[in-house]
């Protein structure tokens, strides 16, 4: 079944379209190019659907190309950058509240050109047409008849979980410590704090699968230094891999695993560390937070 699920043709067809990003970066030795989530995209729209994701395709798309452009124009403002970064975070969630959008990519598309410090559009240019392609696979792999409709967000758990973010990054600027900030792993968060379900026993494999991602992305991109097609190309089946024999698939998991390529920081030992933290806290945090909201709503019935 693991073998044939490598040769599927919706897993050679995200791992494809993973590949061409990374060979256009190499190519044309631009780095700006590189956007992580849009493996996880990739997978969590053609190998492991999230019914959320796929259920308004055209989201894929304009959510994310928004927060890039929206990320990137925040650059020509004249403010420290972790002020720009906090901008950003409560832009984004304001419209992804007002158009009703619960898509978590849409964070780190914001982000990433502000921590980067990009003052041109090819970031967003990229991530425009990388989207593009991913939502139109998404109207083609879909099965409405097994799409939900679970529109339901409260905007009280979006507030708690916009701050608890906001305050971690200003804690990891604060500190200088880059590992700390992992834009695919707040697209987790955000999410998963919005899940009702969401409960402590979820929290070992996808901690388990992040972790083990991040130390094997940091391991192959010392092996094979200034690869990018080859690091990037290995660390997505490895991930995908490690998502099999966990039977957790983590879609954020596959941007982890492409970070290394971007930022110095992210290449360090000290990066699967980072993550190990940022992950377990943060979803501690979601975990104790969706027990109170349960045992409120048990306690306190809806009339």
């Amino acid at each position: 079944m693991f073998w044939d699920s490598l040769k599927s043709g919706r897993f050679l067809t995200a791992y494809l379209l993973v590949c061409l990003m990374l060979a256009v970066a190499a190519v044309s030795n631009q780095r700006d190019i590189l956007f992580p989530e849009i493996a996880g995209m990739a997978m969590g729209v053609m190998v492991f659907p999230v019914p959320h994701w796929i259920k308004n395709p055209v989201h894929l798309w304009l959510s994310p190309t928004l927060g890039a452009f929206i990320g990137t124009s925040l650059n020509y403002m004249s403010m420290p950058p972790l002020l720009k970064i906090w901008l950003g975070l409560i832009l984004i969630v304001i419209l992804m509240h007002v158009f009703r959008v619960n898509f978590g990519p849409t964070i780190p598309a914001a982000l990433l050109p502000i921590f980067l410090g990009l003052h041109d559009y090819t970031f967003a240019i990229s991530t425009a047409i990388f989207t593009f392609v991913i939502m139109i696979a998404a109207f083609a792999f879909r099965d409405p008849a097994k799409l939900t409709s679970n529109d339901a967000r409260k905007m009280k758990d979006t507030v708690i979980i916009t701050l608890i973010l906001a305050l971690w990054i200003g804690f990891a600027f604060t500190t200088k410590l880059n590992v700390l900030i992992i834009p695919p792993v707040f697209a987790l968060i955000f999410e998963l704090f919005h899940t009702e379900k969401f409960h402590w026993r979820m929290i070992s494999p996808r901690l388990t699968v992040l972790t083990l991602t991040a130390i094997l992305a940091v391991g192959v991109y010392h092996l094979l230094p200034g690869s990018v097609i080859g690091s990037g190309a290995i660390n997505v089946l490895i991930t995908f891999i490690l998502c099999k024999v966990f039977k957790t698939p983590v879609p954020v998991a596959f941007g982890v695993s492409l970070m290394p390529l971007i930022v110095p920081d992210w290449g360090t030992w000290a990066f699967p560390v980072g993550v190990f933290v940022t992950t377990g806290l943060l979803m501690c945090i979601s975990a104790a937070y969706r027990q109170i909201r349960n045992n409120h709503a048990i306690l306190v019935p809806r009339t």
